[in-house]
């Protein structure tokens, strides 16, 4: 019998086996120029080029919300009543015609946060309170217990009949004025400023004196036990 025929050729490469193998023969063959590599390539120098990049700006931080300013409370209407018992005069601006006139001995009176006011008790009453007031001048015929006065600022009280007591704590600028029928009645203050007392002379043709009520005192210890006095200033 005739010989087998021979084995068919091998196949071609095709174009992107041929491609790929001749591109990576292309690189190895620029690594082995060693410092020829780099001789295309352009020199730049430091800074170079740095003036045509544009400037990425910073973010401005959002600003803090400006603090609201809180507002007002609103003003308190005015009172002016007889409850039971009690006068009830509160929150009173600039009210210089407050008068009681026909109240009775076992009446009182409270006046609560009022200012620039003018208050007048014409009846004999059994006490008179100013609490938390303002520049509020009080003119009262006569207090059974007396007149206390709390927490006040630039008040001012005025006697016309006769009072057993005066009680003053935590003011400042307050005035009294006593008639002849009050000189002995007793003046209290407690954590007070500015407390000046005006009494008549000694006739009615002399005239009214002031006299400042001692702010500053001066504690010794003498034989066992401690002694107060009013701080006397000279000079």
């Amino acid at each position: 019998p005739p010989p087998p025929p021979p084995p068919p050729p091998p196949p071609a490469a095709s174009g992107a086996s041929a491609g790929a193998g001749g591109g990576m023969d292309a690189v190895f063959a620029a690594l082995n120029q060693g410092e020829g590599v780099t001789s295309g390539l352009k020199h730049v120098k430091k800074g170079e080029g740095l003036k045509d990049r544009p400037v990425v700006a910073p973010k401005a931080k959002p600003a803090a919300a400006a603090a609201q300013p809180k507002a007002a409370a609103p003003a308190k209407p005015p009172k002016f009543a007889l409850e039971d018992k009690k006068w009830v005069v509160d929150y009173q601006v600039k009210n210089s015609a407050l008068e009681i006139v026909d109240a009775q001995p076992k009446h009182t009176v409270y006046a609560y946060q009022c200012t620039d006011s003018i208050l007048q008790v014409k009846s004999k009453v059994t006490l008179i309170t100013l609490d938390s007031c303002k520049k509020v001048s009080l003119v009262f015929e006569s207090s059974i217990t007396g007149v206390a006065l709390v927490n006040c600022t630039s008040c001012k009280v005025q006697v016309t009949g006769s009072a057993q007591t005066f009680t003053i704590d935590k003011c400042s600028g307050t005035q009294l004025i006593l008639n002849k029928e009050s000189l002995s009645a007793e003046v209290v203050s407690a954590k007070s400023s500015e407390l000046n007392i005006i009494v008549p002379g000694a006739t009615e043709n002399d005239d009214y004196t002031e006299h400042p009520i001692p702010e500053q005192f001066v504690s010794k210890y003498v034989n066992g036990k401690w002694v107060t006095e009013c701080m006397s200033h000279t000079g």
